[in-house]
Order: C-alpha cells, then structure tokens, then sequence
C-alpha cells in the first residue's frame, strides 16, 4: 500500500477560500478568465497582526492587483470582502472618472 504524503485530503480553509475567491469575483464582476488566489501568510513587519491574508487578482488582460487583511483566512467575513470590493471599485471610478463625477 503506498501513501501520498505530499497531497492533503481537505487542505485547512479550503471551504472558506473557495467562498472567497467566488465572493471577490462576483463583487468585482470579474471574467471568467480571471485568476483570485487566496494565501495566508505569517506577517513579518513590525507592528503586523501575526497573520494576514492576501487575495491577489490578475486578469487575462495582464491587470493586476492585491488586498491584505491582518487576520486568517477563517476569521474573515463576507462584510469584510463587501468592504475591501467597495473601496477598489470607489477608487478605480475615482481613476477613470475623476474625483468629480456625479
């Protein structure tokens, strides 16, 4: 009998990154083409929460661009997701509109 010890039946979060990857690209209505990956990572800065999460986003179009959130993967919300989306679409219409636009 031979194990594969290098492949993880139900990698830790991967229910909860999954949602999130779907959540992000359904905010930002995203292509289908376009990859969300989702990584926690120990925060190394000084004055960083032990932990952060970084969803990075690229698109087929070479676009590409990053949120970071000083806590794990398990403890972030759809409410923080919401947030994150809002503030990248306010400024990307801030960019391509002008800070004027009604």
């Amino acid at each position: 009998m031979s194990m594969d010890l290098f492949v993880l039946k139900n990698p830790p979060n991967s229910t909860r990154t999954n949602e999130i990857k779907v959540q992000v690209a359904a905010e930002l209505g995203l292509a289908e083409d376009t990859i969300v990956m989702v990584t926690e990572l120990t925060c190394m800065e000084e004055g960083c929460p032990p932990i952060e999460t970084v969803i990075a986003v690229f698109t087929s179009s070479g676009n590409k661009f990053q949120f970071k959130l000083h806590q794990p993967i398990a403890e972030i919300t759809a409410e923080d997701i919401h947030r994150i989306c809002k503030q990248r679409i306010d400024s990307s219409l801030e960019i391509h509109h002008g800070s004027n636009c009604s």
